[in-house]
């Protein structure tokens, strides 16, 4: 802002205006206290406009710093709310794609675990038939020597 600002203008004054003091400047100092009272009165009245355009400046330039940083701490609030929200979303995506892959694997166990079961079962029947053609066979030789022995059987 320039020095011009602070000096009031004609229509705020109740006294003569800055250009009748102008006016004055080229022509000769009367000695008259009441002149001298009132250039000081003028002067204390500029001062005092100045000063309080000077507060009323400053506490826009505060406000507006307040309200910048407002805007910024809500502008690092919502992002860091994005970011939150975000890292969420990442650890909700990498949760699902961990439980699917989970879920993969305990079905590709359990279908080898159902068919290693369905071969031990094929096993299982298969020595069943097998110890069953033996104690037919063990039976078969079985009556066949006895049969044998009586046969032999010769009397004393």
């Amino acid at each position: 802002m320039s020095n011009t600002e602070y000096f009031p203008r004609e229509d705020r004054t109740s006294g003569p205006s800055h250009d009748s003091y102008a006016a004055t400047e080229g022509t000769a100092p009367t000695p008259s206290s009441s002149q001298g009272d009132a250039s000081v009165a003028r002067a204390l009245e500029i001062a005092a406009m100045t000063a309080d355009q000077l507060v009323a400046d400053a506490k826009a330039e505060a406000e507006a710093l307040v309200n910048e940083a407002r805007a910024s701490a809500d502008e690092t609030a919502r992002a860091s709310r994005d970011e939150a929200d975000r890292a969420a979303a990442e650890q909700a995506r990498a949760r699902s794609e961990q439980a699917a892959a989970l879920d993969r694997e305990r079905t590709t166990a359990m279908a080898g675990l159902v068919d290693e079961k369905a071969a031990l079962e094929a096993e299982v029947a298969s020595l069943r038939q097998a110890a069953t053609e033996q104690r037919d066979q063990l039976r078969r030789l079985l009556t066949e020597q006895l049969a044998s022995i009586d046969e032999m059987h010769v009397e004393p």
